[in-house]
């Protein structure tokens, strides 16, 4: 074959080859998600979103492709946020437990780091409950009718079925003449 066919065949001939040997839009979305996934569950949250970002840069993936990979893009900021309440609250849980239980409470349900303050939420909630119970007993002995409610009600947010609080409410908060 003379030099001058040969050139013009491979010029023709190579691109159609990249493309045949080339990723569809589907495997490199594919092997960028083991990407996202191994990101994920290493807590590296930043490449987890880096890598989402990428799935959902490519053309032409299909729209299940594409749920999965903002499904992921979603939990990598989650996880994000939720370890900032996490640094909170584990600043605050052995001094100030009205902002560990607030930074705990802003943590997403599913978090991985909020499963990892458990045990410390968990440590510090009766004297939490506590704290907020004499309150409200003192503003209601006080006659300080919105304070004791305040407090009650930050007792139910985390403990619904309090049966202290479900008593002290049916006490009568009168104020009181300065």
């Amino acid at each position: 074959m003379q030099p001058r066919i040969r050139r013009w065949m491979i010029a023709l001939l190579l691109p159609l080859w990249l493309l045949a040997c080339g990723k569809n839009p589907e495997e490199k979305a594919a092997e960028i998600g083991k990407e996202v996934d191994l990101a994920l569950g290493s807590q590296r949250w930043e490449q987890a979103e880096k890598k989402a970002q990428e799935v959902l840069a490519i053309a032409k993936i299909s729209d299940a492709t594409r749920d999965q990979a903002r499904l992921k893009l979603e939990q990598a900021k989650s996880e994000q946020q939720a370890k900032q309440h996490y640094q909170r609250f584990v600043g605050a849980a052995g001094t100030d437990h009205d902002t560990a239980m607030a930074a705990y409470r802003d943590m997403a349900q599913g978090s991985y780091y909020r499963a990892l303050a458990k045990s410390e939420h968990d440590r510090i909630l009766p004297s939490y409950i506590e704290d907020h119970l004499e309150k409200a007993t003192s503003a209601t002995f006080n006659g300080r009718c919105a304070d004791a409610k305040q407090q009650l009600q930050l007792v139910l947010d985390v403990d619904p079925q309090n049966a202290k609080v479900v008593e002290l409410s049916k006490k009568p908060c009168t104020k009181k003449a300065d």
